[in-house]
C-alpha cells in the first residue's frame, strides 16, 4: 500500500483538527512527550533555530502511526448493552457507553471531540459522562455511537495511510 508523504506539519495540523492526545503518539513512538511537543511546535533551540524531528525521530513516529490506528479501531464503540434504556420520550440511551468513551479520552481529547461532533457544550459533557447525580447521565445514543466511532474509523483511516518525511522529501 502506497502511502502518503506527509510532513511533521501537516502530521500536526490534522492531529490537532482531529483532537488526537500528542501524549499517547509520544508514548508509541517512545519519544519524550515534551521533544515531540517541542518539535511539533518549532519552539526554537538552543542555537535560536526551530526544532524538528530527526531521521531517527521520524522513523520512530512512522511506526507509532500504524500502532495508534490500531488502538483507536479497538476502541471503538458498541451500542446496545444491558444498560440500554429508553426515555419517556422515546429516546434510547446506552450508558455502558460511558466508560469506553472515557477510556477514548486517552487518544482523542473528549471535550473537544464532543463539542465538534455532537455539539455538546462543557456543561453537558459534564453531566452525560461525569455527573452520576445528572439525569443526563449515561444519555449516549446509537446516533452518537455512530458519529463517534465514524470519527474513530477516519482518524485510524487517515494514520495508517501517512508517512511523514522530512519537510524537503515531500512530493
Amino acid at each position: 500500500m502506497n502511502k502518503t508523504k506527509v510532513t511533521q506539519d501537516t502530521l500536526y495540523k490534522y492531529l490537532l483538527a482531529h483532537d488526537v492526545i500528542l501524549t499517547r503518539l509520544a508514548e508509541l513512538s517512545h519519544i519524550d512527550q515534551k521533544v515531540v511537543l517541542s518539535c511539533f511546535k518549532h519552539h526554537n533551540n538552543w542555537h535560536g533555530n526551530p526544532r524538528r524531528f530527526n531521521a531517527e525521530h521520524i522513523s520512530a513516529i512512522n511506526q507509532a502511526l500504524p500502532l495508534l490506528a490500531d488502538e483507536l479501531r479497538s476502541r471503538l464503540l458498541i451500542f446496545g448493552s444491558t444498560q440500554t434504556f429508553t426515555n419517556r420520550r422515546g429516546k434510547t440511551y446506552d450508558p455502558a457507553l460511558v466508560e469506553p468513551i472515557k477510556e477514548l479520552g486517552k487518544y482523542l481529547n473528549v471535550m473537544s471531540m464532543t463539542k465538534r461532533l455532537l455539539g455538546w457544550s462543557m456543561l453537558k459533557k459534564n453531566n452525560v459522562l461525569s455527573n452520576t447525580a445528572s439525569n443526563m447521565y449515561g444519555n449516549i445514543s446509537q446516533a452518537d455511537t455512530v458519529i463517534i466511532n465514524a470519527e474513530i474509523l477516519s482518524v485510524a483511516g487517515v494514520l495508517d495511510c501517512y508517512e511523514v518525511v522530512a519537510d524537503g522529501d515531500v512530493e
